[in-house]
């Protein structure tokens, strides 16, 4: 019955353990998108208003 007891447990808690870290890596791989997406964008407008102020020089 101890035996029995102790692995039961033992499942528990490496299964709390799995999908905890597998919580933390969605978390991290969907703030990543989304800080990324939010970088992306801005570094395409600091790229435009360059090349708008480069084109305006050669007018």
């Amino acid at each position: 019955m101890i035996p029995q007891l102790l692995l039961g447990i033992g499942a528990v808690v490496v299964t709390i353990e799995v999908v905890s870290g597998a919580a933390a890596a969605g978390a991290g791989y969907g703030m990543g998108r989304k800080f990324g997406r939010k970088l992306c964008e801005s570094l395409d407008q600091v790229e435009s208003s360059m090349m708008n102020a480069v084109g305006n020089l050669r007018k």
